[in-house]
């Protein structure tokens, strides 16, 4: 089932609707009074709702389990036979029917259930190939039936007598993708490239009863899976600490990490604080410096591979699960990792979600287009782009220097993500050699859950001080914590980036004369590698020590920490001490600086930035006429304003008035450039467009 938006306004208040209720959800909090205070629980989506990505996927789910009759004779024709036939009929892209498929025909499951569902993306191979026949090479002779007909009419059952030169479906997939794949040198060949492994049932694998130990049940899991031990023994996710290949300076690096000099500007650092940080590492009893890496009995395996939905760490138990926890049932049921898994810690951050990142938060776990169409329209898990091989995760972010690999929007869409023949994808195809897909495709974030924007660590302490409630819910003061602002529906902040980062570690310098930059993307308006990229800002006011000049580590919980003593003296002489670094006795409040990548939360395409949001020289009728012979039929006002809605957004509450009709969204001066470049020309070349000398004088 195909998506055709009728109309925008109709769709954006669907969307717009959906972000108001996720505005109403509130992160985890330790702190039980705060718990309190918070907001509500989301509530369900209204019954009535209906979400067209939502119905595509059921759509798509529902065409991938049905069993059609078995074509048993096909025309008898030669390709060139087939095209003089067809003529003028030849099957084009504008006739596709259906952009999407789920590969999990139960015919396949009959002979061989070992992998999971496949994702074929129907369209953008369509438009690659440019030729339907490749794939849909023969038809059946009834003239009623489709050019196209589905793969698994011709081909079902492996080893059929009665049609015994026929390859099975499961065959045809596999010759059929992996020859084209590997005749173009792109695409996946290998089975888990597309497919995930099922996981066996564990209920009777499992030999466990009564109530174990934690260490007991993963001595349990290593029984089978020693090897998967040994692999997690170096993982970024154990250690916390890795290589730095993107940091600039420190490329070669491979102990870089929030367990060692790793700082930012929301819960500040690890060490000394141990117990409560270490409640989302997947291990169990780093409560000091004696933790011990090599020991394969502490890995938390099911922190990852729940599928119960009932397994959680104790709030500061230093990793440890919640005792309340039933672990056998929990081992018995062991699975794939899902969003619900992956964000019990990543969609957390600070004291709540979402602090530290702009885009990750509780959300995304429902399914809801209304936040992100890839997890929320399409059902992805959090694997199915940050593939895993050997326990080792491949994407990277700015707030930690460590990565195992880079994933990006063009390994599936391609650096030619805008398909067919249009004019209008030309151009856009272009912008993919200066801008991110992120910039157009997430205009803005915190779209379903309030982020937080700025923590003053300055004002902690004030036991008696009220707490308010700001527009979203949110409290704008923890006495543990300081104040703090958060914000719905943010736009991005716009910045180069070559995929660097200058990041500052412990022990560092700060900015004596203005605002210290814990992590600043690197790249600049002359650099090829470079492209704009939308940024969450995090702005904070910390603790730094007033002779050395560095950022301090606080002691804030456990015996003596702050949280006890309200002495800030103490906390940091203790932090200091455990980080490893002097402290002289003296502190100071300064100003630090975070940013932070925005990869999630991506909105449908209908709802990208349009050309003349950015664009303001397109806002005239004879724009595109500097280049073209205008003498097409072209609405000009809907091409300005058919992108997001923000006129709607700010009739909903959210404050996007200042965004209603703007025609310089991402502000090309501030990037470098001298103006628009459609008229004073691109940052590597200048183009004849016309009236520049008129526009320059204006």
């Amino acid at each position: 089932m195909s998506w055709r938006v009728k109309s925008t306004t109709v769709n954006a208040l669907v969307i717009l609707t959906l972000v108001v209720i996720g505005l109403t959800l509130a992160g985890k909090v330790f702190d039980s009074r705060i718990d309190a205070i918070g907001p509500p629980e989301p509530p369900g989506d209204p019954p009535d709702t209906i979400h067209p990505w939502e119905a595509r996927q059921d759509a798509a789910r529902l065409r991938s389990e049905e069993v059609v009759p078995l074509v048993k004779e096909v025309l008898k024709e030669t390709p060139s036979q087939r095209r003089i036939r067809l003529g003028d009929e030849v099957p084009q892209l504008k006739d596709l029917k259906f952009s999407y498929f789920l590969l999990n025909n139960p015919l396949i499951k009959k002979e061989e259930n070992l992998y999971g569902t496949v994702r074929f993306m129907h369209k953008k191979h369509a438009a690659f190939l440019n030729d339907c026949f490749i794939c849909h090479h023969h038809r059946p002779p009834d003239p009623k039936a489709l050019e196209t007909t589905r793969c698994s009419a011709c081909h079902q059952a492996s080893f059929n007598p009665e049609l015994p030169g026929r390859i099975g479906l499961q065959g045809a997939h596999h010759r059929q993708c992996m020859d084209c794949h590997k005749r173009w040198n792109r695409g996946p060949v290998g089975c888990t490239d597309c497919h995930d492994k099922n996981v066996p049932n564990h209920s009777e694998l499992v030999k466990l009863s009564g109530k174990p130990e934690p260490t007991d049940v993963i001595m349990e899991c290593i029984r089978c899976h020693d090897a998967q031990a040994e692999e997690m023994l170096t993982s970024t996710h154990w250690l916390w600490r890795g290589p730095s290949t993107f940091t600039e300076g420190y490329e070669k690096r491979i102990d870089l990490g929030k367990a060692t000099t790793t700082i930012n500007n929301f819960a500040i650092h690890v060490a000394s604080n141990w117990p409560r940080c270490t409640a989302c590492h997947a291990g169990y009893g780093w409560k000091d410096t004696s933790f011990d890496f090599t020991d394969k009995t502490r890995i938390d395996c099911l922190v990852c591979h729940d599928t119960t939905g009932t397994y959680k760490k104790a709030p500061a138990g230093a990793g440890l699960p919640d005792p309340e926890v039933d672990l056998v049932r929990v081992a018995k049921n062991v699975g794939k990792p899902s969003r619900g898994t992956c964000g019990s810690c990543h969609f957390s951050g600070g004291d709540r979600d979402p602090v530290k990142h702009g885009k990750l938060n509780p959300f995304l776990d429902f399914h809801s287009s209304s936040c992100d169409v890839h997890m929320g329209g399409l059902g992805f898990q959090c694997h199915d782009c940050h593939q895993t091989r050997n326990h080792k995760i491949a994407g990277r972010s700015l707030a930690l220097p460590v990565a195992e690999g880079s994933r990006s929007c063009t390994d599936c869409h391609t650096s030619s993500p805008h398909r067919g023949k249009e004019l209008l994808n030309h151009h856009l195809n272009r912008h993919t050699e200066h801008l991110a897909c992120m910039t157009c495709h997430n205009p803005i974030y915190a779209k379903c859950n309030p982020v937080k924007t700025f923590w003053d660590w300055s004002t902690a302490g004030d036991k008696s001080r009220k707490v308010h409630r700001d527009e979203h819910g949110m409290v704008d003061y923890e006495w543990k914590t300081g104040s703090s602002t958060w914000e719905g529906m943010v736009k991005p902040s716009y910045a180069w980036y070559n995929g660097k980062v200058r990041r500052y570690l412990l022990g560092d310098k700060i900015n004596t004369s203005g605002v210290t930059g814990i992590t600043e993307p690197v790249g600049e308006i002359k650099d090829p590698k470079s492209k704009i990229y939308p940024f969450k800002v995090m702005r904070g006011r910390q603790a730094a020590d007033a002779v050395y000049n560095y950022l301090l580590v606080p002691h804030l919980f456990g015996s003596g920490g702050y949280w006890e003593t309200l002495h800030w003296p103490k906390a940091f002489a203790e932090g200091m001490e455990a980080a490893g670094l002097p402290y002289s006795g003296e502190y100071k409040w300064v100003d630090t600086i975070m940013y932070l990548g925005l990869t999630h939360e991506v909105l449908p395409k209908k709802f990208a930035l349009s050309c003349v949001q950015c664009h303001a020289s397109l806002k005239t009728k004879r724009s595109c006429g500097r280049c073209h012979q205008d003498k097409r039929q072209v609405d000009f006002e809907e091409l300005a304003y058919r992108g997001i809605d923000f006129k709607l957004a700010h009739s909903r509450g959210r404050s996007a008035n200042d965004w209603t009709k703007s025609t310089f969204y991402i502000g090309f001066e501030k990037l470098g450039y001298k103006g628009d470049p459609i008229v004073f020309g691109g940052r590597f070349k200048q183009l004849p467009l016309g009236w520049r000398e008129a526009s320059k004088k204006k």
